[in-house]
């Protein structure tokens, strides 16, 4: 049975030509393209969907070539993909998803993807995060349908290797909003990972880490792999970032915060300075 792909990202020129062209350079076959258009202007609205001969040739395409380059694209552009459904029930199903650290530039999604898939078949998607310039940042996100298969691979992949040059490291992502929405325009799976991004956007930044080096500024020994791999990070408002930091004793702030207050007093008091019974009392002289 046939399946389709949702392609986005799309500039006016891109058309149904353009787009099997592209995939063909990459070595796919597709049977058709269908561009949506605007019904009232027939501007072509940025997105497509692409046919492919059964799901198992969509599935391999969208983990294959999902993130790179579009050949042929100007402005350079990447491919967009994700499943449709055209129509049909969208699969919300719970995922669980992993951050991947410590990814060397030549890891993108499809390797990604491949790493977890091999060894837990829930996994379901792979991405690599970005920056402007189509640089990989270091890190990137694996979503599974199965908790216990994502369990089992933040402790068993915990500093693999085997995924580019350096050993990978895990943590547990969690979006702080349930994700089960209804979606639009015939997306069944999300692969915008945005609700993770934002938290993980500076991360490295945060802690003096330079993704060329592998090393920290901070003089603090690096720690290993054997803390607590159940670091659980959530998601935060779109004007805040994770803060690193320990928890704050908020009993020991109020001490110190009080202790430094009764100094002060204690300073004042010894001035030996006393306030006037009005404004236009006579200042005293000094001693």
């Amino acid at each position: 049975m046939a399946a389709s792909l949702w392609m986005g990202d799309l500039e006016p020129y891109m058309d149904e030509n353009f787009i099997s062209r592209a995939f063909a350079t990459m070595g796919e076959t597709v049977m058709s393209v269908k561009i949506i258009r605007n019904r009232l202007t027939g501007i072509p609205a940025g997105y497509c969907f692409v046919e492919f001969a059964d799901l198992a040739t969509a599935e391999k395409c969208l983990h294959k070539i999902n993130g790179k380059p579009l050949p042929g694209a100007t402005p350079a552009k990447r491919f967009k993909l994700n499943y449709a459904t055209y129509g049909k029930q969208p699969d919300n199903s719970p995922e669980y998803s992993l951050f991947v650290g410590d990814l060397t530039p030549d890891v993108d999604d499809g390797m990604l993807y491949e790493f977890f898939v091999k060894v837990y078949p829930s996994c379901r998607g792979g991405k690599v995060v970005l920056d402007q310039t189509g640089m990989s940042k270091g890190y990137g996100f694996v979503k599974f349908t199965d908790e216990l298969e994502q369990k089992r691979a933040l402790t068993e992949c915990q500093g693999a290797v085997g995924l580019g040059s350096k050993p990978v490291r895990l943590s547990v992502a969690i979006p702080k909003a349930s994700r089960v929405k209804p979606v639009e325009y015939s997306q069944m799976y999300s692969y915008s990972y945005n609700q993770y991004y934002q938290q993980y956007q500076n991360y490295y930044a945060q802690w003096g880490y330079d993704q060329n080096t592998g090393s920290y500024s901070y003089s603090y020994p690096q720690y290993g792999y054997t803390q607590s791999t159940m670091q659980t990070y959530e998601e935060v408002g779109d004007d805040a970032l994770e803060d690193p930091m320990p928890q704050l004793d908020v009993t020991e702030a109020n001490k110190e915060f009080m202790e430094q207050s009764e100094e002060l007093y204690d300073a004042l008091m010894d001035c030996h300075w006393q306030p006037l019974d009005t404004v236009s009392s006579e200042i005293p002289a000094m001693m």
